[in-house]
């Protein structure tokens, strides 16, 4: 059995999780672990918030300041992530006393590192200047059109096409959170530049990535200005004393998963160790593409480190026609419908797990998401209800095994990384539920389809399958099915009733929730 490690992009502290944050890299993340761990295999889920991004510096305020938001927004987005059934390990906090030394003293070592091998370089940038503040204009501060497709974009990233870019190479640079014009000045800072590009392209290949995926990475590689950013102007960051005052290093999502790799191997190295036995898959949106598949080529193999075995990317999630934002308040939050509705996590899974974001971009709206949720509180009343009430013990024999076993197997192709389709394996599950063949009055196929629906929700309706568990009698989870054959265990359903509304929700209790830039 192998170990596993599942390290989704880390959100940053500056609001809580709507439904784009939840139906990406968080769900893929919690189905992938729980289908493994139904495999026997070990399977851990660490992230946490990305304290530095100088986003936080807008989200604070007068009444609080930016440690206070970070905390702040660190149990909210905590909350909602466990709202959505999404099982951590750990969750970490780089700020608190527990992780706040050893998380830059990561940093440092690795900055020394690359320094001291000749991979990091002292290079002059030029950045935009607040003309009246004096202020660095990065990140939060800056917005303008992508180099590549000429969408609006803002820091240094595209939603719309993955693109990375650096601050001169913004179109139609503006202030982003003020009037204020900008000039541009010269900025020493340290980067760290691909020794060969086509080398990382192969590499990327042979960890599986699909083709669509190295669009983004090749696009930024033929680039003469492709570079990994070490440090940047600021002061909200990770400091260092090897650093002048008004300059951090950057905190690249790499650095932050070498962080959770330590934490995960706390007695025997790190995960990203050459020799790991730990398989690592980093999961993240498109608009990540660049710190999620180039970064870790550029800096893994000088920092004595290897890059993710395995990605697992999404596209985005649009709500209405246009990408759900925190930024822009366009959306429906996890919160919102979780602690304010009757809709339990395993509804708002189903709902979200159908978005087929592994492969393009995936739409819904209101209408959408009730049909969802009301298809599967049917699926209770009409489907599952009868097959509970069957009251009598019967045995599973070698056919139904096998059957069962043939599903597991569609389902896991869909599963395990790189090759992961979560919708695909939601449509495994949704078609052996609504099988219309069945009579689940018939002890014996009620049983066995039961026992198929248990094992097959593990990923995406975690609450029916521990109910169903429960319900069964089965004594552990997960189990394998050859024990299940051999041990010829009798299975008594019971007429439990799991915890799920019975009345349908109504659209208009959904759209309560929904938030618009205009609102």
């Amino acid at each position: 059995m192998a170990d596993w490690l599942l390290i989704p992009m880390c959100p940053t502290p500056n609001g809580r999780l709507h439904i784009g944050h939840g139906a990406g890299p968080y769900l893929r993340a919690d189905a992938i672990a729980r289908a493994l761990r139904r495999d026997g295999h070990t399977a851990a889920v660490i992230t946490g918030t990305d304290a530095h991004e100088n986003w936080v510096l807008a989200a604070a305020g007068p009444d609080r300041t930016p440690e206070q938001t970070c905390a702040h927004y660190h149990a909210g987005i905590e909350h909602d992530l466990r709202a959505l059934g999404v099982e951590l390990d750990q969750w970490i906090d780089p700020l608190a006393p527990e992780h706040r030394t050893a998380y830059r003293e990561l940093h440092e070592r690795m900055f020394d590192t690359l320094r001291a091998r000749g991979v990091a370089r002292l290079g002059v940038e030029r950045i935009p200047v607040g003309e009246h503040s004096g202020q660095p204009l990065l990140g939060v501060w800056i917005a303008g059109r992508c180099p590549t497709c000429d969408a609006p974009a803002g820091g240094n990233t595209c939603t719309a096409c993955s693109d990375h870019f650096h601050p001169d190479e913004l179109r139609e640079a503006h202030s982003r959170l003020t009037d204020e014009p900008i000039r541009w000045q010269d900025h020493p800072s340290w980067f760290a530049y691909p020794d060969d590009p086509a080398a990382i392209l192969d590499r990327l290949r042979a960890t599986g990535l699909p083709e669509q995926f190295l669009t983004a990475p090749r696009t930024y590689l033929r680039r003469p200005t492709a570079r990994t950013r070490l440090t940047q102007p600021g002061t909200w960051g990770i400091t260092s004393d090897a650093l002048t005052a008004g300059t951090v290093l950057s905190n690249t999502y790499y650095a932050y998963a070498l962080y959770c790799g330590q934490l995960h191997n706390r007695t025997d190295g790190n995960a990203f160790a050459p020799d790991s036995q730990t398989t690592v898959v980093g999961l993240f949106g498109t608009d990540n593409s660049i710190a999620g598949l180039v970064a870790p080529h550029v800096l893994a193999a000088p920092a004595s480190f290897k890059p993710f075995d395995h990605t697992v990317i999404n596209h985005m999630v649009h709500f209405e026609g246009h990408k759900c934002s925190t930024s822009k308040q366009h959306g429906i939050w996890i919160s919102d419908l979780i602690d304010n509705t009757n809709v339990t996590s395993d509804e708002l899974r189903y709902a979200l797990a159908q978005l087929p974001i592994d492969h393009h971009i995936g739409e819904i709206d209101t209408a959408t998401l009730t049909h969802r949720i009301n298809e599967l509180r049917t699926w209770h009343t009409h489907h599952l209800a009868p097959a509970l009430h069957t009251g009598r013990e019967t045995i599973l024999d070698t056919a139904d095994l096998e059957l069962i076993a043939s599903q597991l197997d569609r389902q896991r192709r869909h599963l395990t990384p790189p090759h992961t389709d979560l919708a695909a394996a939601t449509t495994v599950i949704r078609d052996w539920m609504f099988d219309k063949t069945l009579d689940r009055t018939d002890t014996h196929q009620a049983v066995a389809w039961l026992t198929g629906t248990a094992l097959l929700a593990v990923p995406v309706l975690p609450q029916l399958a521990n109910f169903l568990w429960t319900a069964l009698h089965l004594s552990q989870q997960p189990i394998c099915l050859a024990e299940l054959g051999n041990q010829r265990r009798p299975l008594h359903p019971t007429p439990h009733q799991i915890s799920t509304p019975n009345r349908p929700i109504a659209e208009s209790e959904i759209e309560s929730h929904a938030r618009r830039p205009s609102d």
